[in-house]
This record gives structure tokens, C-alpha cells and sequence, in this order.
């Protein structure tokens, strides 16, 4: 009886311990973004901001969007890297800018706010 129970337990050990190995949590190692684009002087969110995003050493890392109703943009990548983001407006006679470099760490989410500047730049 002491036979049958000792296998029952090994046979159930070693059934447990392959889905154990292989079934592991995966850990998330994307990087996240959170662009918060505002108006410098009222610190007010403005949508429709157009984001470019690029990695600083030349990379492969890139990004282009624009910030939704709230001033954000959301995205996500898959190596962490130091990135370059500006965000610009375009308004009658050129654009409002704004940019900041920032370190996407990985499995975090990083928030950035960028304050466009009341100046207006003849557009690029």
C-alpha cells in the first residue's frame, strides 16, 4: 500500500513539475509611453499635437503619432533605448514646439510631459 502511494506521488510530481516549468508567467519586457502634450503658458492638454519619436544613438527605435483629446500618446516598445520626442502644432503661419530625450526602462511604463512653446517656428 506504502508502494502504491509513493508512486501515485512521484508519478504526480513529476506530471506537475514539465507544466510548472513551462507554464511560468512571462514577464512583460515592453517598454510603455506616455506622451502628455501642453500649452506652456496654461498648462492646458492640446490634441492634435503630431509626436516623433526617435532613438538618440540613431537606432531602430521610431514612432510617429498624435495626441489624442486629452494631450496623450500612448504607445509601446520592444527594447528599452534613449529616445528623443518632440511634439509640434501647426498653426496659422508655422508650429508651436516642444521636446524632451527620456530612458524607456523595460516592463515600465514612463510618462513625459512636453510644454509647447508660444513661440511659433516656420514649419520644417
Amino acid at each position: 500500500m506504502k508502494k502504491k502511494i509513493l508512486s501515485f506521488f512521484a508519478l504526480l510530481a513529476f506530471s506537475i513539475l514539465p507544466m510548472t516549468l513551462f507554464t511560468a508567467c512571462d514577464k512583460d519586457t515592453n517598454s510603455y509611453l506616455d506622451v502628455y502634450v501642453v500649452d506652456e503658458a496654461t498648462n492646458e492638454p492640446i490634441s492634435g499635437a503630431v509626436i516623433k519619436i526617435s532613438q538618440s544613438n540613431g537606432g531602430n527605435v521610431r514612432d510617429n503619432g498624435v495626441t489624442d483629446k486629452n494631450g496623450h500618446y500612448k504607445t509601446k516598445f520592444s527594447a528599452p533605448a534613449i529616445i528623443n520626442i518632440e511634439a509640434a502644432l501647426n498653426v496659422p503661419g508655422g508650429e508651436r514646439r516642444g521636446s524632451t530625450t527620456i530612458r524607456l526602462l523595460e516592463g515600465e511604463t514612463i510618462n513625459t510631459k512636453i510644454a509647447l512653446t508660444s513661440q511659433i517656428y516656420g514649419q520644417r
